[in-house]
């Protein structure tokens, strides 16, 4: 008994690979979508941890700042602070008042401090590290006029009497200090001495380390330093203040600030847009800034 050979004709090859066209339409159908949505969903996620981690950085560093010493670009596009390098508490230099001054050319400059020097102040911290330190700050009340800066009453502006010490400032430890606290000694002075304008009601002072600044550029966010005082925001990162990327496909950027009063203190605003694949995203956040100096 002999079999027959077997096999596929045309029409039924035809009708299986219509059957598995059909089958693999609907299939793509039914999970093209759901796969659209998780791709977009994940570019979405992407895009707000991008974002939300560039706005935390500089909310970081505004709560670091040296009190009132947060300013933003008129265009809306930078915003500088002073970083603090170290703070703490000061015990007035001289007998005859509850501020700070230094340098004086006289013998006998009525000094209080260990050492009885014209150039130290002693503060209530133990053993400060004073290394990356560049200014001292003293009840910096942040004053303006049309929004210019007032000298004196300014970091930004510097004057002497004023709230900063001149830049190239040194500080050193010397020994003698009272258990518990530092004996802290200013070099590098103008001639005939420096001192500050105001004294600080809860006798806080501040060391400061350099100028930090974020800025939207060329579809960045950058952070940018550097170690002058300028009377304004520069237009870009200055020469030596190296630039890194914060947040990349920027596509709006727009910085706001509020500034404090004794009763309440001050509002930076923060709105970042950033467009990626089709997909665009806003971030707006608000930080709330203690300017008590």
């Amino acid at each position: 008994m002999s079999l027959k050979p077997r096999g596929f004709t045309l029409v039924e090859l035809v009708m299986v690979i219509a059957l598995a066209g059909l089958v693999a339409v609907m299939i793509s159908t039914v999970l093209g979508r759901p796969m659209e949505s998780f791709a977009a969903q994940s570019r979405r996620a992407e895009l707000v941890d991008l974002g939300a981690g560039a706005l935390q950085r500089i909310a970081r560093d505004v709560r670091l700042a040296v009190p009132n010493s947060l300013r933003v670009s008129a265009d809306g596009q930078a915003v500088e602070l002073l970083l603090i390098h170290s703070a703490g508490r000061y015990r007035p230099n001289r007998n005859d008042s509850d501020g700070l001054r230094f340098g004086e050319v006289a013998t006998n400059c009525g000094s209080t401090t260990a050492d009885l020097g014209c150039d130290s102040v002693q503060l209530l911290a133990p053993s400060m590290d004073l290394s990356g330190a560049r200014w001292m700050v003293l009840y910096n009340v942040g004053a303006e006029s049309g929004g210019i800066p007032l000298a004196g009453s300014n970091v930004w502006k510097f004057a002497n009497p004023g709230v900063i010490t001149p830049s190239g400032t040194t500080f050193s430890l010397r020994a003698g200090a009272p258990a518990g606290e530092s004996l802290i000694a200013l070099g590098n002075l103008p001639s005939g001495g420096f001192r500050f304008a105001l004294a600080s009601p809860q006798r806080r002072v501040y060391l400061a380390e350099r100028v930090v600044g974020y800025r939207c550029q060329g579809g960045e966010l950058v952070r940018y330093s550097y170690e002058e005082l300028l009377d304004d925001i520069p237009s870009s990162p200055p020469m030596g203040s190296s630039p890194r990327k914060v947040a990349e496909h920027v596509s709006q950027c727009r910085f706001s600030y509020r500034a404090g009063t004794a009763q309440r203190g001050g509002l930076l605003s923060l709105a970042l847009g950033i467009a990626q694949a089709g997909e665009t995203l806003r971030i707006i956040q608000q930080v709330h800034v203690d300017n008590a100096p």
